[in-house]
């Protein structure tokens, strides 16, 4: 395992990252479920074994804070582990942006609660709304900072322009301002927001905002790194129809440059006997951005494979060969 270093985290930070928006310790969040907590301990053993000390949960997760607060609790690993979760996503029925001081430290203390713990290494906001004053968030986030119920800020789905607002007063008036950003990147471009108010680094319209995070130096968590399954054996651009994930990644990332792209990285997996996933997810982590890698994986074997990705070195000219088939790939891979 690779590990990085975010600005206010006390602790090296595993640059894959165990995105639990799948892991379910129940079905129905009152009625235990014995096997399937155990399926997900496991699963989260096996992640820790591999050297994840990083955990990536959101309020909005279903029972993912509950599961991975109890699997800490039972493990008694709260000071190896970096917890990352997420608040102030908009309502879910309403769609009503929820961006305010009291929609921070309310989430915040059902998140404390659900995880059983009394502090939140890096808490995240979850979702921007552009039309909310930005100052009296970021005096409430560091309020809960002082207080110690939270170690390091940030936004998720913000652009960069956003963020950079809210650091500019957080400079301003002696507080401290955002460190890291959650955003979408990945080899394949996406066609569209999959989500309303979602936020990519991909892609050529992208590359002032890339610009601005290698300058300013924010680590960058990025989620959906494998394009939501499209470089998984799921997918088959010639018959996207055979089940959903298939569908999905036929919709927002099935255009005719991302299935070239989907070639290039088959034919380099060829080469170097790798899998196709793992040479999307280097791609992610050899970019010059500061950048960890938010996978969500059912099974510990696919956990394991993109580790391993971690091992794969892409240079400057492979990383564009792979975007845009352009240029030699010249000495790209070592062991």
């Amino acid at each position: 395992m690779d590990y990085g270093k975010v600005l206010g985290i006390d602790r090296p930070v595993s640059r894959i990252v165990f995105g639990t928006d799948r892991l379910r310790g129940r079905e129905l969040p009152w009625l235990p479920d014995r096997s399937l907590e155990q399926q997900a301990f496991s699963l989260l053993d096996r992640s820790f074994e591999l050297g994840c000390n990083s955990f990536d949960t959101a309020r909005i997760y279903r029972d993912s804070e509950r599961t991975l607060g109890d699997w800490i609790r039972q493990r008694r690993n709260r000071a190896q582990v970096v917890v990352i979760s997420k608040g102030c996503h908009p309502g879910l029925s309403s769609g009503r942006p929820r961006l305010s001081a009291s929609d921070v430290s309310n989430d915040l203390h059902a998140s404390l609660k659900a995880l059983g713990t009394d502090f939140i290494d890096l808490y995240l906001l979850h979702y921007d709304h552009p039309a909310a004053w930005v100052e009296p968030v970021i005096e409430r986030l560091n309020r809960h900072l002082d207080e110690g119920k939270i170690g390091a800020i940030g936004a998720s789905n913000w652009s960069h322009e956003r963020i950079a607002s809210a650091n500019t007063f957080a400079a301003g008036n002696g507080l401290k301002p955002f460190s890291a950003s959650g955003v979408q990147f990945s080899l394949a471009e996406w066609t569209a927001p999959p989500w309303p108010g979602a936020v990519t680094l991909g892609g050529d319209g992208q590359r002032a905002a890339r610009e601005w995070y290698s300058t300013h130096g924010l680590s960058v968590f990025a989620w959906s790194s494998l394009a939501r399954g499209f470089f998984s054996d799921h997918y088959d651009p010639k018959n996207p129809d055979p089940n959903r994930v298939s569908r999905w990644c036929a919709t927002y990332f099935g255009t005719e440059d991302n299935i070239q792209r989907l070639e290039r990285a088959r034919v380099f997996a060829r080469e170097h006997h790798v899998t196709v996933a793992q040479v999307a997810l280097a791609y992610v982590l050899c970019h010059p951005l500061q950048a960890f890698a938010v996978v969500g994986c059912t099974t510990a074997e696919k956990f394991a494979e993109n580790v391993a990705a971690l091992s794969l070195k892409l240079d400057e000219a492979t990383l564009h060969w792979l975007a845009t088939g352009q240029a030699s790939r010249g000495r790209s891979w070592s062991p």
